[in-house]
């Protein structure tokens, strides 16, 4: 059986957590905000290798007769899935980021 999607965790939640665990103020510095972003960062990437080391593990599964075609048909998609959100998220940023730096000062 295929685990359910974990929700989507708040940016702004995850900073606020952050900030009063480390004692800051909600109107702490970049500094202070780029750490949660980072674990946040962190843990997509740990989730999205998991989807994808399901999806492999059910597919050797099912190559075997140990589970059914369409559990591994339905993890496959979703890695892949999960991979595109990925990668158009990483060429949104790239792009995003390419725009600010060529803002005229």
């Amino acid at each position: 059986m295929i685990p359910a999607i974990p929700a989507i965790p708040s940016i702004a939640s995850s900073i606020a957590s952050a900030a009063a665990s480390t004692g800051l103020s909600s109107t702490a510095s970049v500094t202070a905000a780029s750490a949660p972003f980072s674990n946040i960062l962190g843990q997509a990437v740990d989730a999205l290798n998991g989807v994808t080391n399901n999806a492999t593990s059910l597919s050797l599964e099912a190559a075997a007769g140990q589970a059914t075609v369409a559990d591994a048909t339905v993890a496959s998609s979703i890695a892949n899935l999960d991979t595109q959100l990925a990668s158009a998220l990483a060429s949104r940023a790239v792009s995003s980021l390419n725009s600010i730096m060529n803002m005229p000062l």
